[in-house]
């Protein structure tokens, strides 16, 4: 009897779990049908970019400054905004930015980026090493003997001053990967500069205001440009201007400027920036010189104005100040 209840008692409990396996799972394991539209990628590349305004340091002209480009960038999500930037200098200004001018050597390449406390490591192939397309084998005899290291040290001022203003770093190493070459160590060596041996390893770069058109370095090339009688150089530095105050064509205004006082010297104040950050004052001791006299001024205003990111005069106040009595 006992035997036979056990037996049935079992048949039971074998039951119940056999139509349990056939029963609906709780909903958290089922499956439930999702709007496609809400799904996330794990492809970062089809997410949006990001815009991010950055301000990029190139020559400007021929001279010995670096001047600004404003620029929007598109971050993609696969990618850095140090990255993007030091590949915007390499590839160069706007084709509006017609004054700008590239500082990489053709071929430089970026191999890698990673930032380690307030420094920036950036390591490029050996390409940054090599020669600009216009360069002559022989850079003993001038221009190029200046020409030469000018262009690698605006080059490294303009990797500094861009990544510096976008807040992303303090310093900036420079490592250069070479694939025959069996150093201990990949920072850029001090040859860079003068096509030389010297090994001697260069620490990080630090931002240099002045090799940057600063509105204080502005006033200065004006007023150098004015002192050794420079024409095509003030000329160029002086603002097209408003229809209410245009600069008149180039003879007009080398005539204008030949007829005026000769500047002998000069001391300019640090200046300041208007908080539209569209013009600013310096205030200039001006030594002149004339047929009929000499003449000190002293703090006398000079006014600038940015156009197109560039801080110049407008060609007013320039011929008043160099007609000073």
């Amino acid at each position: 009897m006992n035997r036979n209840l056990r037996l049935w008692a079992l048949l039971m409990i074998l039951a119940l779990l056999l139509s349990g396996c056939t029963s609906s799972p709780p909903d958290t394991l089922v499956r439930k049908d999702t709007d496609a539209s809400q799904l996330v990628s794990a492809d970062t590349r089809a997410l949006s970019p990001d815009a991010s305004a950055a301000t990029l340091y190139f020559r400007y002209g021929d001279s010995t400054y670096l001047a600004p480009e404003e620029r929007v960038l598109q971050v993609e999500r696969n990618e850095t905004l140090e990255k993007k930037l030091v590949q915007a200098l390499i590839d160069g200004p706007a084709a509006t930015h017609s004054h700008l001018h590239p500082l990489f050597p053709p071929g430089t390449e970026i191999l890698a980026i990673a930032n380690r406390e307030d420094t920036l490591f950036i390591t490029f192939n050996e390409a940054l090493l090599s020669r600009y397309s216009d360069e002559p084998s022989d850079i003993s005899q001038e221009p190029w003997k200046t020409e030469f290291f000018l262009r690698r040290q605006l080059c490294m001022d303009a990797l500094a001053a861009t990544l510096t203003e976008a807040g992303l770093c303090a310093r900036v190493q420079v490592l250069v990967y070479q694939e025959n070459n069996q150093s201990t160590s990949l920072r850029l060596q001090a040859g860079f500069f003068t096509r030389s041996k010297d090994d001697t390893l260069l620490p990080p770069l630090t931002r240099n205001e002045e090799s940057i058109f600063t509105p204080h370095n502005a006033a200065t090339a004006i007023l150098n440009a004015w002192m050794i009688q420079d024409w095509p150089t003030l000329y160029s530095l002086t603002a097209k201007g408003a229809i209410q105050d245009p600069r008149p064509d180039e003879q007009s205004a080398y005539s204008a400027f030949a007829a005026a006082q000769a500047l002998t010297g000069f001391l300019l104040s640090p200046g300041n920036v208007a908080s539209s950050g569209q013009s600013a004052v310096l205030s200039a001791d001006l030594a002149l010189h004339s047929s009929s006299s000499d003449l000190s001024l002293d703090g006398y205003p000079v006014h600038l104005c940015r156009e197109e990111g560039l801080w110049k005069i407008p060609y007013s106040r320039l011929i008043a100040m160099m007609n000073q009595k």
